[in-house]
């Protein structure tokens, strides 16, 4: 009984786990600074300056 509810517990853990990194993933992603890099000199529709 107590070994299955112990699986339970890991299997629950590994699937939040992997739920906040994709979601950390995700937001890290949408969030880089890439939009503002020094190389860029003109402007396009991403920068919101038009």
């Amino acid at each position: 009984m107590s070994t299955s509810l112990i699986f339970q517990y890991i299997i629950v853990l590994l699937v939040v786990g992997f739920a906040c990194y994709s979601l950390f993933r995700i937001i890290r992603k949408n969030f880089a600074p890439k939009k503002f890099s020094s190389k860029r000199t003109n402007c396009d529709k991403d920068c919101g300056c038009s």
